[in-house]
């Protein structure tokens, strides 16, 4: 996975893709799949793209709260954790929560892409 504009960008698209279909355990498993990719590329590239040297998610996302980037550093805490649970185990409970919290924060990283370009 290449860490730029235009794989974050690619990633955003394919997961508001799967969002905009009926649910079912495949298409709330995709979502998940791909929410993960989204929240990756969303720090690493505005870390690439503000040029900051930590490789610290969390710090990053401060950075990009302070670059004016994002707005609610709460909830990119909060993706980045549902992103740590639903790649390190899996539970059906947890999977619904999960999917849940991706079709509500999803316009999130459309918001990133959209700042991300103006920079």
């Amino acid at each position: 996975m290449g860490v730029s504009l235009t794989e974050f960008e690619k990633a955003v698209q394919a997961l508001g893709n799967v969002l905009m279909l009926p649910e079912d355990d495949v298409v709330r498993d995709a979502s998940i799949q791909r929410f993960e990719f989204c929240v990756e590329l969303a720090w690493k590239t505005s870390r690439k793209l503000m040029g900051t040297t930590t490789t610290a998610p969390k710090q990053v996302i401060r950075e990009m709260a302070q670059n004016g980037y994002i707005s609610d550093i709460q909830k990119w805490f909060d993706a980045l954790e549902k992103r740590n649970l639903s790649s390190h185990t899996y539970d059906e409970v947890l999977a619904r929560d999960v999917y849940q919290f991706i079709k509500l924060f999803a316009p999130e990283f459309r918001r990133l892409l959209d700042e991300l370009r103006k920079k």
